[in-house]
């Protein structure tokens, strides 16, 4: 077994973290964070460089207003999160929205989509979502700062096509989580639901012959050495919100409020633009490592991306009508 998590490797994540976030000013108004994962994960490493960036900002040191890292899920557990910030037990989480669709399933809507964080911010998606974050979890959407980063099947063989050209994982044992379930059975695999920490061993002694996972982290988990092939084109994208409980926001002046929509606008880009490289970087990785793209033929790329959206508006329509 290699990690027990995706990491970026030590010295990455120490450039990411860089000095430890600043202590705030005595009379600051202070919000208090805590992130679905451990700060070891280049999530969170990538957020805490910002926070560590927003604290020392002569915009956030005018407003007197900071941010403090308070853990991840060793303070609450991941899925109780959202609940703790409803309730006001601490101010801010970095977590997934789909750990909490049963809260809010209209966050399906960030899997389906295809547009940018940016994209949404502009057109009024993100105002939307905010207003029903507002509603069913007394929570602020203040960005969504990770996306752009999709989803594949690796696998240890070359996969059989459909007659429509699609991928067919019948007879095929793959790694999934509720996440995959609808797809991966659309595809006709064997679902086995394995915990990340566990999916190099799983590979290894045969209990899946490959795995649903991200396009960055392969790497990280050391699997790569298991798989031959990756399905391409990439489906969904990480549906990363940073959230802030109603009553916390609504305490602080209006100018501490502008200063912090405007610093996680600005970070949304940056963390967009941080996560693509980092896909082109595990690309390279991985094709070094003899990885090879099941490229499906035009026609059928179409098909299986569309097919694959269409599931997470089916979610939507179906528990948030």
């Amino acid at each position: 077994m290699r990690l027990k998590l995706p990491i970026m490797a030590a010295g990455l994540v120490a450039l990411l973290l860089g000095a430890t976030v600043s202590p705030p000013p005595a009379s600051a108004e202070t919000l208090r964070l805590a992130t679905n994962w451990g700060k070891g994960l280049y999530l969170i490493a990538r957020t805490l460089r910002w926070v560590d960036e927003f604290n020392k900002s002569a915009d956030a040191k005018a407003a007197n207003i900071n941010i403090k890292y308070i853990g991840g899920p060793e303070v609450t557990p991941a899925r109780e999160q959202l609940t703790a910030v409803r309730n006001g037990v601490f101010d801010m989480i970095h977590g997934a929205a789909g750990y909490y669709v049963g809260v809010v399933p209209e966050a399906f809507a960030l899997y389906g989509t295809t547009i940018t964080p940016m994209a949404a911010r502009k057109n009024g998606g993100l105002a939307l979502l905010n207003e029903i974050y507002n509603k069913k979890a007394n929570a602020e959407v203040l960005g969504w700062i990770a996306a752009g980063v999709g989803y594949h099947v690796w696998l240890k063989k070359e996969p059989k096509l459909k007659s429509d050209g699609t991928p067919d994982l019948s007879g095929l044992k793959i790694r999934s989580s509720p996440l995959y379930k609808a797809w991966l059975k659309g595809m006709g695999a064997t679902q086995v639901m394995v915990p990340a920490p566990d999916l190099y061993s799983a590979l290894e002694r045969g209990v899946v012959d490959g795995a649903a996972w991200p396009g960055i982290g392969v790497i990280d988990l050391g699997i790569e050495k298991f798989l031959r092939y990756r399905i391409d084109p990439r489906v969904w994208q990480y549906d990363n919100l940073l959230l802030v409980n109603r009553q916390a926001w609504n305490k602080l002046k209006p100018k501490q409020r502008a200063v912090l929509s405007k610093g996680v606008a600005e970070f949304e880009k940056q963390a967009y633009e941080f996560y693509a490289n980092m896909v082109k970087t595990e690309r390279a990785k991985t094709d070094a490592a003899g990885l090879k793209s099941f490229k499906l033929s035009p026609a059928a790329a179409k098909l299986f991306v569309k097919r694959s959206q269409d599931l997470q508006w089916e979610q939507v329509r179906k528990k948030a009508p």
